[in-house]
C-alpha cells in the first residue's frame, strides 16, 4: 500500500466528510439517468474503492476519476474536468457543499461540463445563496429525493442523512422532482 493510500485509509476514519456511497445508491442513479448514454464521465471525488468507479468498470464506461488522495492530489477546486465532459457525478464532501455547487455551476457555464448529478444532503436545497444558484438554472434542474435516509458505508457513528440528487441537464429525467 502506498503512503498516499495509507493517508486515504486514515482519512476515512477521521474526516467527517469522508463517507462512502452504498452500492444501491449508485445503481439507482445509474439506472435513472441512463449512465450508458454518457460517453465521457468525470468522478471528481472518487478514489480506488468508490462504488461509482467499481460499477462503472463493470459497465465498461469511459470515465476519469480524480480525488485529492489520488497520485496527483487532484483537488476538485483546482482540477479541470476531462475534455468534452458529458457528465460529472459524485457524492462530494457535504461540508463543502456551497463551494462545490458553485464550482459545478461555473463549470457548466464555462461549457466544461454538460450535465451533472451530485448526491447531497436534502438541506442543500435550503439557503438564499444556493436557492439563487438553483433558480438561475431551474429549467434544467431535477431533484431526486430519497424516501429513506441513506446509511453511508464505513461510518463509525450513526451517519444517516436525508439526501437528494441535484441533477442538471440530464435528458433521461423528465420530472423536475421525484422520489425514490
Amino acid at each position: 500500500m502506498t503512503q498516499l493510500n495509507m493517508i486515504y485509509e486514515e482519512d476515512k476514519f477521521t474526516n467527517k466528510d469522508h463517507v462512502a456511497t452504498p452500492r444501491y445508491v449508485v445503481e439507482d442513479i445509474y439506472s435513472l439517468i441512463d449512465i450508458k448514454s454518457f460517453n465521457n464521465i468525470w468522478f471528481p471525488f472518487n478514489n480506488y474503492d468508490s462504488e461509482f468507479k467499481l460499477k462503472a468498470d463493470e459497465l465498461k464506461l469511459k470515465y476519469k476519476a480524480t480525488h485529492i488522495f489520488d497520485d496527483l492530489g487532484n483537488d476538485f477546486f483546482q482540477t479541470e474536468p476531462p475534455q468534452k465532459c458529458e457528465l460529472l457525478i459524485s457524492n462530494p464532501p457535504f461540508g463543502l457543499q456551497n463551494k462545490i455547487v458553485e464550482r459545478t455551476f461555473k463549470l457548466v457555464e464555462e461549457h466544461k461540463v454538460k450535465s451533472f448529478a451530485l448526491l447531497l444532503p436534502l438541506s442543500t436545497l435550503e439557503t438564499p445563496t444556493r436557492g439563487e444558484m438553483y433558480e438561475k438554472h431551474v429549467d434544467e434542474l431535477s431533484v431526486i429525493i430519497f424516501k429513506k435516509r441513506i446509511k453511508f458505508l464505513g461510518c463509525t457513528t450513526g451517519f444517516n442523512k436525508a439526501c437528494c440528487w441535484i441533477c442538471y441537464n440530464i435528458p433521461n429525467l423528465k420530472n423536475k422532482i421525484l422520489w425514490i
